[in-house]
């Protein structure tokens, strides 16, 4: 193994910076998940209630799948749903026929739910840096590397929903035989079909939880055009069954029930309205931050597609911006830490030198960013970054005025806990 760094335990993630302020609670939460309301959902159950089909593939599950299909573009044979992204993950590495103990290959920057199904797969995990212009490792990195022949899955992650080139990690598979699994569970939008992210041949897997883009609450679901191969996951979800009773492999449940397929129908029934508000909201923070903004936005944000998080990267002299934002009742947070490698539960895991991933966990601050949101609050948001940073704000304000309304005459704008006061009372 190639680069191996070990030694003593990283510390444990800091504590989020306290209010310094009279407030109580931030005025604007980072997130704020919504699906869809009770008389959305009502039809559904309806339906659920005159067929008595509650789970094990009903017609509420059928039509959800075929959904998710139309939206990636796939066969309705394509796409498989699962109880949940983590499980998804676990079951995908099992169903590649990864074997148990070997090495899985994967990014310390992801979410710890990437390195825990790693683990629930029974391999061990090697964590590699990534790049710091895409944020995820580079395929012909790994294709250099002179210990593959020990490796036994590649687990990579695209950051927050981020489209990224299938190509080079599909090369490397075929060339190599190790299996590559796709993290993508922010990526419901940029997986659509004529979308940025295109379905290669390893296996994608999407998160369907509240807190996405688009969410059921908890579920998920895999998109791949390996018949085989999806036939092998669609048993380990259904207790090794599949088309019978006889149990072909040692299988879990991990089946999505009627009542969330039915959040499900709900949610793409409001999706298209949701898409353009999150569309709304990205591009206001691009007009806001720009590419000369005092904070970078994260790689490829609203390049044809959108997310449900929006994380920037903090200037490294100013360590202390996401304190003097709270004390303005402005949230944030670092929805990835440090990386997987700072948890407890993975420090002692092998791992090449990481110091772009270091760097991303020192840096990276995720700020409010939820469909409800509106553009008064984006602006307010933005204003105290600038102001945190040492930046006027007069710049940003009047990218502002000449991208929503040229002509429109310049008027004062109020403190900003005032601003965020008077948007929440109107409703704006």
């Amino acid at each position: 193994m190639k680069n191996i760094v070990t030694g003593p335990r990283s510390p444990a993630p800091s504590t989020a910076p306290t209010l310094r302020s009279p407030l109580m609670a931030p005025l604007i939460p980072v997130a704020k998940p919504r699906l869809p309301l009770a008389s959305a959902i009502l039809p559904y159950l309806k339906e659920i209630d005159a067929n008595h089909w509650y789970t094990n593939s009903g017609h509420l599950w059928f039509r959800f799948q075929g959904k998710l299909a139309d939206h990636w573009g796939v066969d309705n044979n394509d796409v498989a749903l699962v109880a949940n992204a983590t499980l998804g993950l676990t079951l995908a590495l099992q169903a590649s026929g990864a074997r148990p103990g070997s090495i899985c290959l994967m990014p310390s920057w992801t979410f710890v739910a990437s390195a825990g199904a790693v683990v629930q797969a029974g391999l061990k995990i090697h964590f590699v840096d990534v790049d710091a212009a895409t944020w995820m490792p580079d395929p012909a990195a790994i294709a250099a590397r002179n210990d593959l022949d020990r490796i036994g899955a590649i687990l990579i992650v695209s950051p927050f929903g981020m489209p990224f080139d299938m190509a080079g990690w599909d090369a490397l598979s075929e060339r190599t035989g190790i299996p590559v699994i796709v993290d993508a569970a922010a990526s419901f939008d940029a997986l659509r079909a004529g979308g940025p992210l295109a379905i290669g041949r390893a296996p994608m897997i999407v998160s369907l939880h509240a807190t996405k883009v688009f969410g059921i609450g908890e579920g998920g679901a895999v998109v791949s055009r390996d018949p085989e191969w999806l036939e092998r996951f669609r048993r380990l979800t259904n207790f090794g069954f599949y088309g019978s009773r006889l149990a072909m492999s040692a299988g879990i449940n991990a089946k999505v029930s009627e009542y969330a397929a039915a959040i499900g129908l709900a949610s793409f029934d409001m999706w298209p309205a949701a898409r353009a508000k999150f569309a709304a909201l990205t591009e206001r923070y691009r007009q806001n931050l720009g590419p000369d903004g005092a904070v970078g936005i994260m790689p490829r944000f609203g390049e044809g597609w959108v997310t449900s998080t929006m994380s920037v990267t903090w200037p490294g002299d100013r360590a202390d911006g996401p304190t003097r934002l709270a004390a303005e009742g402005i949230a944030t947070l670092n929805w990835w830490g440090a990386g997987c490698h700072a948890q407890p539960a993975f420090a002692d895991c092998t791992r090449d030198d990481l110091r772009v991933t270091d760097e991303l966990g020192r840096r990276v601050v995720g700020l409010p960013f939820w469909l409800d949101m509106t553009l008064t609050q984006v602006d307010a948001v933005c204003d105290s970054i600038n102001r945190a940073c040492g930046r006027s704000v007069r710049a940003s304000r009047a990218r502002r005025r000449l991208a929503v309304a040229p002509t429109a005459s310049a008027a004062p704008v109020p403190a900003v806990h005032h601003q965020i006061a008077r948007a929440l009372a109107a409703g704006r």
